[in-house]
């Protein structure tokens, strides 16, 4: 595997990693939220939702930069390697 595959793959692990600590984190912190103001689930809910609009906006704008940055001309498309 070559440095610039690797890239890649390093990048759309790092990507899985932000969604996850996204949603985890709206998660963990409305729960927390909920539990200082005795709320109920609301604020879990809506920590959870905030932390999912975070994440898919923040991996549609990292899946963009790393589809841009492969698309150069120095691989041919439609080749089996």
């Amino acid at each position: 595997m070559n440095a610039s595959k690797m890239a890649t793959v390093l990048q759309l692990i790092g990507i899985g990693w932000y969604v996850g600590i996204c949603i985890g984190g709206g998660g963990f912190g409305g729960l927390w939220l909920d539990k200082q103001f005795d709320t109920g689930p609301l604020l879990t809910l809506l920590g959870l939702a905030v932390g999912i609009a975070v994440a898919v906006l923040g991996m549609f704008r990292m899946l963009m930069a790393v589809l841009s940055d492969n698309s150069g001309p120095d691989e041919p498309t439609g080749t089996a390697k």
